[in-house]
């Protein structure tokens, strides 16, 4: 079993799908969200009841829709050398509501209330499939359902705040929650199908130039560590998602206003905050592709992919 997805039928309702080709396979399961929250089975969504249909008649909504979505910072470490140092003894991670998450075909509203600088992070997303409550490293990879990409949007000149003294101190709460500043890419690619998530090249580019090029073995922090670091603060939930941190290659690497080095990554191109008009493609190997516009008015709503507003 591969790609999954969450799609949203004529009549507004939601459902979880199972892809192959250019067909899926569509149950009456209302998401792949409540599959795992149910206790069901990914696999068993196949032969459940349901419809086939083709690939260009779907509307797929983002594959879940958590409260919360966990977020790691600083995890790779390219990313900490284009920007203000910080030495770490255990994982940073924060909250996004899950509010601000949007549909894989909406485009991204330049939010000129929240920022005037806009940022891209293309991050691994892990999908948790069974309750996982203080595991170890070793077992960690057992409770996860599967992978998607990922992008955490950032207003940097709200994170990064330089004090009347010049020392700089990050907020990470105004600036990682905003309308549509949580972008998941269509499809839940199966953790059977990825088996060692350490070794996927990871990509971003903005209309055309290549901004970030890594691979998950730069994680300072890996997926089994961050699924046991978690789940001995929280019990993690069927359905909890993970956002495991971005590698260099931001926007912030280049404004040295608020610290940036002006490190690029090797076979990018120097980087700068996102405007009207950018088109963003994340990328992940084996995983899957995040794509959106950013768009200076809204053309869709944020809920409901495909409603013209």
């Amino acid at each position: 079993m591969t790609r999954l997805a969450s799609v949203i039928l004529g009549d507004g309702s939601r459902r979880a799908a199972v892809i192959e080709g250019e067909q899926a396979w569509v149950s009456e399961v209302p998401g792949i969200d409540a599959a795992l929250a149910s206790g069901g089975i990914l696999a068993e969504l196949h032969g459940s009841a349901g419809h086939s249909a083709a690939m260009r008649d779907l509307v797929f909504d983002a594959p879940l829709r958590p409260p919360v979505i966990f977020c790691l910072g600083q995890n790779y470490r390219d990313h900490l050398d284009e920007k203000p140092r910080v030495d770490l003894t255990e994982p940073e991670f924060f909250l996004k509501a899950g509010q601000t998450l949007t549909a894989p075909s909406v485009p991204c509203v330049y939010p000129r209330a929240a920022t005037g600088k806009l940022d891209y992070e293309t991050e691994l997303g892990v999908v948790i499939g069974r309750t996982a409550h203080d595991v170890r490293p070793e077992t960690a990879l057992d409770f996860v359902a599967g992978y998607v990409v990922m992008n955490d949007l950032t207003a940097r000149d709200r994170q990064v705040v330089r004090s009347p003294s010049g020392s700089l101190s990050y907020a990470l709460g105004p600036s990682k929650n905003f309308d549509g500043s949580t972008r998941i890419g269509a499809f839940l690619e199966t953790a059977d199908a990825i088996g060692d998530p350490q070794g996927l090249e990871l990509s971003t580019s903005v209309s055309g130039e290549l901004r970030q090029l890594n691979t998950t073995a730069a994680m300072i922090f890996p997926v089994a560590e961050l699924i046991a670091f978690l789940s001995r603060l929280l019990t993690l939930q069927p359905g909890a998602v993970i956002s495991t941190g971005t590698p260099g290659g931001t926007g912030w690497g280049t404004d040295t206003e608020l610290g940036g080095t002006g490190h690029t990554p090797r076979g990018c191109v120097p980087a700068r905050y996102l405007q009207p008009g950018d088109t963003v493609v994340g990328r992940i190997e084996h995983v899957g592709t995040c794509e959106f516009q950013i768009v200076n008015e809204k053309v869709n709503g944020p809920d409901k992919p495909g409603e013209q507003t």
